[in-house]
């Protein structure tokens, strides 16, 4: 401990004898040692942290599964039969997201409000902190009207007041009993301000209409692999009985983990962190470098203290405890960091991209990370400049005190590989980077099929039991659309049952008349949007054939469609689809049921539209147009073209509106250039991330080769003197100087090619539009480092060449 001691107090006073050396280290590592505990963090919220249920193990999601082995919601029928008949569940609960209309206060909010089964709860293992949850028989019609609401918008609405259990509320002007409040914790971070019973009414009991999803408990000691097969089991025994609807579909059950983290989510972490690693690899290697330069300075303290009985271990010591000094202070520095890292990715990271139980913070666990980090670096950077450092030559160390030494062959091999490493490192990270942004700049370009510029967007929210029949719904939307319409500054107003680059809506298994029959449970499906006439001109689609459709296809005439692109490729190949008739069964009015095949005419071809946001994938969206008279739905989201600033007529908008209905919420009022932003945040922040990380790297790189290249130079200045003195030139010099350089660069380059495209197959499913072997991409990052070489190289030998050639001989 004495020994130790020593060698700290010792460390201290030469790291505070070398300022520069110090806090350039201090630096590097801290932004290293930060920006990988920012992103630690979030892998550890996301992906580390135990889930907040009890038997997390034990939770399952379950979902239909068709033929295709996708997953795909379930019918009322078919949930209920699991229900009564399933053998594995110990608890097993319907869950339909949707929201409501809270009413009944000065101006009606619209709130995230689930449907669930009454022993929803129990699958959570989450009890009420007020009052209690729903008990059997509160799910049937007439007994459904309760609510438990989350403890964050108890706080919020409320005010914490405990006198709301029992309290009557109004949810779509109908009157509600707040029977529970939740615990604070997982439940306030899913969104879900309130929860009420999942009621299934006699026309729900269908078994070909698919509209809600469930979670179980399993029972002690069932896996889900025992799970699936019993439960296949059963789906083929509804399948033999009502072969129409269930002909090959079976039961898809996930775990609760796998299915709270998106694979996309998880691969953009895997990378992130993979990015960072690199930058504190070469920072490693950067400070490695450093260290062996000062190792080189002080070989003849190094042989003095070998000689009078120093130790080879005693020397190690002593130089890895000063790099440990070095990596735990730049750790403590790279705390300050983490935290301004982290709060600017909260600032910028859209929590709708987050799984809902994410809890991302700084915290011990974190702070752990940070010091096994720094120690981790320090003997990283540290071990093989101590090694070399403890290894002297006495006689000529002690020999050539106080003149210059050239450090070495092998010194100056080991800085040389350090610096090919670093130049394939920033290599792999900048041709990432470089890929990620030219992805990102065509999704902004992309074609969307429509014209994004002053657009507003909203939804208007309607309960399936506010209209008694489709004529008042109809009255009551074109009241809605004639009076925005009246507005000075709307050129086009729309209602459409699914927003642009905000997915299908509904999805249709279909047929084509004409062609070989398959049963409804195989035919594909395609997305099936309802439209007023106005939604294609509105968005000013491209119309390829035919015609749009117009105010004389109304109930009672020919039942007609327009369809996209996509369709006609994957449908109708080497065909004219004009004229033809495609097979769609009639979706019920505010109902959860399949009607009459109804024939659709295609009088109209449009090209695609973006039903995914900018970067999906056409190609999966095939996709028709209807008018919403011939097949209305309470669904309802509104489009305006305005003529002026989108945003300065949202207001306008809103007031029109409730001069119709006062209750009629208005949500989720935006333009559909902020959708579109909002679709591509999650491209956004990884090409930003990668892109500061491919910029450290780069820096970094050019710091340490600048590094070798300086010290290099300065070695070699009685050569360089000697060179001068017999009539060599500048640009002799110079080109002496860069072929050094410009070789550890090549090498890096080369090396670096191959980490590059195994980067580029991770990259590959991130990346829109762009091949991930873009010769391009990488021609430009060698480029750039080629030129980073070129001047890292000349800026010291440009100094050296000052040197007037006596004073460089002097050294002899």
């Amino acid at each position: 401990m004495s020994d130790l001691l020593q060698d700290i107090r010792f460390g201290l006073r030469t790291l505070w004898k070398s300022p520069g050396f110090t806090i350039v280290a201090l630096l590097t590592l801290a932004l290293g040692i930060g920006a990988n505990a920012a992103i630690f963090s979030y892998i550890d919220g996301i992906m580390l942290r135990p889930i907040p249920y009890p038997d997390p193990d034990r939770m399952v999601r379950v979902l239909e599964k068709p033929p295709g082995g996708w997953r795909n919601g379930i019918s009322t029928l078919n949930y209920l039969d699991w229900a009564r008949e399933n053998t594995v569940f110990e608890y097993l609960a319907a869950q339909r997201w949707g929201s409501d209309a809270l009413t009944g206060i000065e101006k009606p909010v619209q709130i995230v409000c689930e449907r669930v089964s009454v022993h929803f709860f129990d699958v959570f293992g989450t009890k009420p902190a007020l009052g209690r949850a729903f008990v059997d028989g509160e799910d049937q019609v007439g007994k459904e009207h309760e609510v438990v609401m989350s403890h964050a918008f108890w706080v919020s609405q409320y005010g914490a007041d405990p006198g709301i259990i029992g309290r009557t509320i109004d949810l779509n002007s109908e009157p509600y009993t707040v029977i529970g409040v939740l615990p604070e914790g997982a439940f306030d971070r899913t969104g879900t301000k309130m929860w009420r019973p999942l009621s299934f009414v006699p026309e729900n009991m269908t078994r070909d209409f698919h509209w809600f999803g469930a979670w179980a408990k399993l029972k002690p000691g069932i896996s889900i692999e025992q799970a699936t097969t019993r439960m296949d089991a059963l789906a083929a025994r509804i399948a033999h009985d009502f072969p129409k609807s269930n002909k090959g579909w079976g039961v898809g059950i996930d775990s609760f983990k796998s299915v709270l983290v998106a694979d996309e989510l998880k691969q953009s972490l895997y990378m992130l962190m993979g990015a960072v690693g690199m930058v504190l690899l070469i920072a490693c290697a950067n400070l490695a470098n450093l260290t062996l330069a000062r190792g080189s300075a002080r070989e003849h303290e190094v042989a003095i203290r070998a000689a009078i009985g120093a130790g080879r271990g005693r020397l190690v010591r002593q130089f890895l405890t000063e790099s440990l000094i070095i990596s735990i202070g730049g750790g403590a520095l790279g705390v300050g960091v983490a935290y301004a890292g982290l709060a600017a990715l909260k600032a910028n990271i859209p929590s709708n991209i987050l799984p809902p139980s994410t809890h991302v913070e700084m915290d011990g666990r974190v702070l752990l990370f940070i010091l096994v980090l720094s120690v981790a670096t320090g003997l990283i950077f540290g071990l093989v400049p101590a090694m070399k450092a403890s290894r002297p030559d006495l006689t000529d160390s002690i020999r050539q005190a106080g003149h210059g030494t050239s450090g070495g062959r092998r010194r100056h091999g080991v800085q040389g590989t350090l610096v090919v490493a670093e130049v394939a490192l920033a290599f792999v990270l900048l041709s990432g980077a470089g890929l990620l942004i030219r992805s990102f700049f065509k999704i902004q370009s992309a074609e969307l099929g429509f014209d994004s510029t002053n657009v507003v967007t909203a939804y208007l929210p309607i309960s399936d039991t506010k209209f008694h029949s489709v004529e008042e719904f109809t009255l009551y939307m074109h009241r809605i659309e004639d009076r925005i319409a009246s507005l000075p500054g709307v050129q086009n107003v729309a209602l459409t049952s699914a927003l642009p680059m905000q997915g299908w809506g509904y999805g249709m298994p279909f047929q084509i008349e004409g062609t070989k029959d398959v049963d409804p449970a195989h035919r594909p499906a395609c997305f099936f949007k309802m439209v007023t006439p106005n939604y294609l001109r509105t968005l000013r689609m491209k119309l390829i054939r035919g015609r749009f459709l117009d105010d004389k296809d109304k109930k009672g005439s020919q039942p007609v469609t327009v369809i996209n692109e996509t369709m006609v490729k994957k449908f109708f190949p080497g065909a004219d689809p004009i004229g033809k008739r495609i097979l769609i069964d009639e979706i019920a009015f505010g109902r959860t049921q399949l009607g009459a095949e109804i024939p659709w005419e295609v009088v109209g071809i449009v090209a695609d539209e973006k039903v995914g946001g900018p970067s999906s994938n056409n190609d999966w969206n095939p996709g028709i147009y209807v008018t919403s008279e011939q097949s209305p739905q309470t669904g309802q989201a509104l489009v305006v073209r305005c003529s002026m600033r989108a945003q300065a007529m949202e207001r306008s908008i809103e007031s029109a509106i409730h001069e119709i209905n006062r209750d009629q919420t208005v949500d989720a009022m935006k333009t559909l250039e902020e959708v579109k932003v909002e679709q591509m945040s999650g491209e956004r922040i990884r090409s930003i991330l990668l892109g500061i990380f491919a910029a450290i790297a780069l820096l970094l790189s050019a710091i340490g080769l600048y590094g070798v290249i300086s010290y290099s130079v300065t070695q070699r200045t009685r050569e360089i003197g000697i060179r001068t003195a017999l009539g060599a030139t500048s640009g002799n010099i110079m080109g002496l100087v860069l072929r050094s350089g410009l070789l550890l660069t090549g090498l890096g380059l080369v090396i670096g090619v191959a980490g590059a495209l195994g980067f580029a197959q991770v990259l590959a499913s991130m990346l829109f539009n762009i091949g991930k072997y873009d010769p391009l991409t990488l021609v430009f990052v060698a480029g750039v480092l080629v030129a980073m070489a070129g001047l890292a190289c000349y800026l010291p030998t440009r100094r050296a060449l000052k040197v007037n050639p006596i004073v460089a001989l002097r050294y002899e």
